[in-house]
């Protein structure tokens, strides 16, 4: 996280001018403008459809929905049916590992002595990278197991992803040095970073469920973040930060706004197999104004009106790449066992 917190200190979009916040409508708290309607609301109360999380409304995976109708709609299927079809992914298994390994290298305090090199640096990243290594043996292995279950390089390398983490770790490591010799009264600092804070909005209010969980926020900066992996940066990833905004202002109420988000974004599945170049963390910082509020709204309401259909979606017949996520999908096995090749 010290990329997000030297980037943020040197740039400071919130006193650049970047944006203007003081018309901004769409927050959590102005009900008239966030609200479900009243009809979904009542669904939502009587447990006819289920709440949405933030992740189900941003990350849209299936073009049609049919994942989140299986799991929370009208004719929803049961636990223990749900239970006996997902299967985890590669890619979403990968994530949460690298969540965990930047908010473990966050807490690295191995920066007293005065004078740090970079093999001092290096040394200090290999053997964090060790430890975590042998901590988290059991969550590599069930990496590497999804890995050997699919023929596609696209789900994964784990082998690469723990050379991408150490080499990732190790800037890190540096930019923390670096900050702790810049560093201002006032500049972002990462005791203010709060990791995987549950925020408790109204689900018949705002549509999204309890508790709903960022990967990090800075309440006092109005900052709200993101850790994605993926092949490259999708412009729906800020819908995520969209999310979590209405929700902590939902939560907290009138003048306790966000206005930030900040997605840190690291490549982790290749395009190709033919080139495997070392990449490093990209650090996006964005305004979270009306049109992004909007789009979320939009994209829940849609959600939503899936949700109180009385079938399940139909999978398109035609349309490009429909079935691109379908290797990601939790639910894959269902749409197998009704006879669509995926």
């Amino acid at each position: 996280m010290f990329q997000v917190i030297t980037t943020w200190n040197l740039t400071k979009p919130d006193q650049d001018m970047i944006a203007d916040f003081s018309s901004l409508e769409r927050r959590g708290y102005n009900r008239e403008d966030v609200s479900l309607t009243g009809q979904l609301a009542v669904k939502i109360a009587d447990k006819v459809i289920l709440p949405l999380s933030v992740g189900d409304i941003a990350d849209k995976r299936c073009p049609t929905r049919r994942d989140l109708y299986l799991r929370k709609g009208v004719g929803r299927l049961t636990t223990s049916r749900l239970r006996s079809l997902e299967k985890a992914t590669w890619g979403h298994k990968a994530g949460s590992f690298v969540e965990k390994y930047f908010e473990g290298i966050s807490g690295q305090h191995n920066i007293s002595q005065p004078i740090q090199s970079y093999t001092f640096i290096r040394n200090n990243g290999d053997n964090y990278h060790q430890a975590f290594a042998v901590n988290k043996a059991t969550d590599i292995a069930k990496l590497q197991a999804l890995e050997r279950s699919t023929s596609s390089m696209r789900e994964g390398d784990t082998d690469w992803l723990l050379r991408l983490l150490k080499c990732n770790g190790k800037i890190e490591l540096g930019t923390r040095v670096f900050h702790s010799f810049v560093k201002e009264i006032d500049s972002l600092d990462s005791s203010h970073i709060e990791f995987k804070r549950n925020l408790h909005p109204k689900p018949r209010q705002i549509g999204i469920n309890s508790p709903a969980t960022p990967d990090f926020i800075v309440p006092h900066l109005g900052i709200v973040g993101d850790i994605k992996t993926s092949i490259g940066f999708e412009a729906h990833f800020q819908l995520t930060c969209a999310g979590y905004a209405l929700a902590y202002e939902n939560e907290y109420g009138e003048g306790q706004n966000i206005n930030w988000g900040i997605i840190y974004l690291l490549p982790t599945r290749n395009p190709t197999a033919l080139v495997r170049p070392l990449t490093f963390a990209q650090i996006y910082i964005f305004p979270i104004d009306d049109n992004l509020r909007s789009w979320f709204l939009d994209e829940r309401d849609k959600s939503y009106r899936v949700l109180s259909g009385d079938e399940i979606p139909n999978f398109p017949t035609r349309g490009e790449d429909i079935k691109a996520n379908c290797p990601y999908c939790k639910l894959k096995a269902y749409c197998k066992e009704q006879g669509l090749q995926l």
